[in-house]
């Protein structure tokens, strides 16, 4: 049987989940949790340093006030919480574990919280919770909206994640952040109760102090109210601000509905929008913010319903008490998460249909454009084939002009060929016709001389237009052609 006591101070060699008397769920492997723990240490804890807030409100203490103090991890690693713990005089223990900022690690070693889990005698589903926390890069990393009670005759432990949106008031980018806060309540038969906050911002803090002042003044009106009442100041508080946070989800939404249902397909007009896929993009992001708040605001209604089940299991009316208005406010508080999730369901539709809307028009125009373009590409390339018709005429009537000159280079120089043959014998003739060979008394036959003079030269000059014509044959050097020639 697991105990609900913090009567004993845990050993050396306890080690939480694995050698502590906590209740873990059937069939969970404590030896797995521990190794996970240890896994994610260096995103859950810091190394060394950090410690927590301990706040104590004793029943000498007025309602509203209560002592508080600071526990560092050396301290809880040395000598542990169990002088906190000792006595009856303490009606509600709270110990608050905060990060330095958001997404970062828990300012807490893994030694020190481990050492403050089992002297609780936590049970092993808060781990779940404790796994959403620690050193992040996004909202969406390690999201986790979870809920688990366990009851055992008039003593219960409750636990549970739950996220909301809050004003960060950096005054620059986006003003709403996503915050979340884990809770764990163990309530005792003795009606002492013990709460581990991780994350809890100051104002939920001073809510749950409130709810203590507000139960000791229903409790003293006669009306029985349970050590459940600070979640129902917790679960307000988260919920505060969701009416802002719609509204403000809405009138970003408005303008890209603007964008959507008043353009035009063929932006014919001088005062219609100019769409850009930077929209599509913004209104898709804007998009995935609305589903994650939907995703929020399922979480908070799951703690919500959880919350209710254990009020309704462990608070019973007594028959001569009608003036508690707890059931009227978990009956409000319900209506509310209701509301708002129905409104954002709507929200999110509407925002899908706008991004198919918004797709579809700058699809539309593309396809316009593109249409446009290829027209005019069909165009130009009309033009480019006339162009290259005219040209190919062109080419045509210069092939021909190349044609009929070739034949006339080629006439030509069969003429010229001819007249180069004739050469020699009109040289001959004309040296022959000079005053040189005018001597009629001599007896050399001139007709011949002609012949044998002309007929050489006549040859030499056919060798010379064929070597011309046809060049050296292969392999022929000049060089020592001309030096053979020489020698």
């Amino acid at each position: 049987m697991y105990t609900f006591m913090f009567n004993e101070q845990t050993g050396p060699g306890d080690r939480y989940p694995v050698d502590i008397n906590c209740y873990a769920p059937i069939g969970e492997d404590l030896s797995l949790c521990d190794r996970k723990l240890s896994e994610e240490s260096l995103k859950l804890f810091q190394i060394s340093g950090g410690g927590i807030d301990v706040l104590r409100q004793n029943e000498a203490l007025p309602q509203t006030q209560c002592q508080r103090s600071y526990l560092t991890s050396k301290e809880i690693e040395e000598h542990g919480i169990l002088e906190h713990l000792r006595g009856d005089s303490w009606q509600h223990l709270i110990f608050v574990v905060r990060p330095t900022f958001s997404w970062s690690q828990l300012c807490i070693t893994e030694l020190a919280f481990r050492t403050l889990l089992s002297t609780l005698r936590v049970f092993t589903p808060f781990l779940q919770v404790v796994h959403a926390f620690g050193t992040k890069t996004n909202d969406k990393q390690r999201a986790r909206d979870l809920a688990f009670c366990r009851v055992l005759s008039s003593a219960y432990e409750f636990c549970y994640n739950i996220r909301y949106f809050e004003l960060n008031k950096r005054g620059r980018g986006n003003p709403w952040s996503l915050r979340q806060t884990g809770v764990y309540q163990k309530c005792l038969a003795n009606r002492q109760s013990a709460w581990l906050l991780l994350d809890s911002s100051n104002y939920i803090a001073d809510r749950i102090l409130a709810a203590f002042g507000q139960q000791n003044r229903w409790i003293h009106e006669s009306c029985k109210v349970s050590q459940l009442l600070p979640h129902l100041f917790i679960f307000s508080a988260a919920t505060r601000n969701w009416d802002l946070y719609i509204e403000n989800l809405r009138q970003k939404s408005m303008i890209f509905d603007e964008k959507a249902y008043s353009s035009r397909f063929n932006e014919t007009y001088l005062d219609d929008y100019k769409l850009l896929f930077s929209d599509v993009q913004e209104i898709i992001s804007l998009n995935e913010t609305i589903t994650l708040a939907l995703t929020v605001i399922k979480g908070q209604r799951r703690a919500f319903s959880e919350y209710s089940n254990l009020h309704a299991r462990s608070n019973k009316r007594k028959s001569g008490c009608h003036n508690c208005d707890i059931v009227s406010t978990l009956e409000m508080l319900k209506a509310k998460l209701q509301h708002h999730h129905e409104a954002m369901t709507i929200l999110e539709r509407a925002t899908s249909r706008t991004t198919i809307l918004l797709s579809a028009i700058l699809q539309t125009r593309a396809n316009d454009h593109l249409r446009a373009t290829m027209a005019t590409i069909r165009t130009d390339t009309t033009k480019i084939q006339g162009q290259l018709g005219q040209t190919c005429l062109d080419m045509s009537h210069l092939l021909q002009v190349s044609k009929q000159g070739h034949q006339d280079a080629t006439k030509i120089k069969i003429l010229g060929q001819v007249a180069t043959l004739f050469l020699p014998a009109s040289l001959i003739a004309s040296l022959f016709s000079s005053t040189m060979f005018s001597d009629s008394n001599n007896s050399i036959s001139y007709i011949a001389l002609y012949f044998e003079i002309t007929l050489p030269l006549v040859l030499a000059t056919l060798f010379l237009l064929i070597l011309l014509e046809k060049g050296l044959p292969k392999g022929t050097q000049v060089l020592p052609f001309f030096r053979d020639l020489i020698k």
